[in-house]
């Protein structure tokens, strides 16, 4: 393989982004409270917090040549709950303009990725689903705000898989198909590593015209069946993103050593990255879910001039 130096985040390969919290500058713009401390005042004040410190954020990926970064969920602390009756949207409108423009002059690709908890596709049962519906609508809002486009997304897994697998399915087509339009816009799929493949996902995301995220770490974990490769998961995956004329996106991750399967290394090991650079057809974008965040980015990087190993872990350090 040609020395990576070069080919980092050039318009024509791929781009690195990182999840939430800058370690570097020590914000994460996801500050909270408790549910029952959360008066209007209370989440009126964090919500200043967490534009404030999404702002720094937003300028530090503009200086380091950053374009792709997920927002935390909490950037309004219980938007999607009734607890929060607050009018954020107008009260930091101001606010919402000024970091739009940081965003649009930097062209930084944006995302959030709500907790399967909070938000997902497969449930029968209508609170838990417009629960769900609040969600998107909180995080399809925040992006129109910062006046991200139609590559800018909510990432969304399938859910659980009961009372069965096909009746599980029925509710996300369901629940798919009554989707607005406006919402089902600012969305993404992603298979997972406990219940739903990626062989399983693509067909829900093919159906209905959302993208889907790949993600190598879970379909090593949980792989389909029959068996997708790293190179057909990406080809495929890759595909529903084209389809929609938008640069596609992949989520990249490395196995913890001595973690359940599934959790996340502190940093990306440089032989997975090089899987993914190599399975790439076409040019895309990679957010990389690593507990080291940014640090695990500016370590990628490092890769064409001085690669180097963590003791005992084949990740690279920075």
């Amino acid at each position: 393989m040609k020395n990576l130096k070069g080919t980092m985040e050039g318009p024509s390969t791929y781009r690195l982004g990182y999840v939430a919290n800058c370690l570097t500058l020590g914000v994460g713009a996801s500050h909270t409270c408790r549910l029952a401390g959360a008066t209007p005042e209370r989440l009126e004040a964090l919500t200043a917090q967490n534009l404030e410190e999404l702002e720094q954020i937003l300028l530090f990926n503009e200086a380091q040549r950053i374009e792709v970064f997920r927002i935390g969920s909490s950037l309004v602390p219980f938007a999607s709950h009734p607890v929060n009756t607050l009018t954020w949207w107008k009260t930091f409108a101001k606010t919402f303009d000024h970091l739009a423009r940081i965003v649009r002059r930097s062209g930084q690709r944006l995302s959030l990725h709500p907790s399967p908890a909070g938000a997902s596709l497969s449930s029968r049962h209508p609170h838990v689903r417009e629960a769900a519906l609040r969600e998107l609508r909180y995080g399809a809002r925040v992006l129109d705000l910062l006046e991200a486009g139609p590559e800018a997304r909510v990432v969304l897994h399938v859910g659980g898989a009961a009372p069965s697998r096909e009746e599980a399915l029925v509710a996300a087509h369901r629940f798919l198909d009554e989707m607005p339009d406006d919402l089902r816009n600012r969305i993404t799929v992603e298979h997972d590593d406990k219940v739903w493949s990626a062989r399983e996902v693509l067909p829900l995301a093919r159906e209905h015209g959302v993208p889907m995220v790949g993600d190598n770490l879970h379909n090593a974990v949980l792989p389909s069946n029959p068996e997708l490769s790293l190179k057909q998961l990406v080809r495929e995956a890759a595909a529903t993103w084209t389809a929609l004329d938008l640069r596609p996106k992949f989520h990249l991750a490395s196995q913890k050593k001595d973690g359940r399967a599934g959790a996340h290394s502190d940093f990306v090991d440089p032989a997975d990255f090089r899987a993914m650079v190599a399975a790439l057809e076409l040019p895309a974008d990679f957010m990389l879910e690593a507990k080291e965040k940014d640090r695990a980015l500016f370590a990628l990087r490092q890769l064409g001039e001085k690669p180097r190993r963590a003791k005992g872990q084949g990740a690279v350090a920075p």
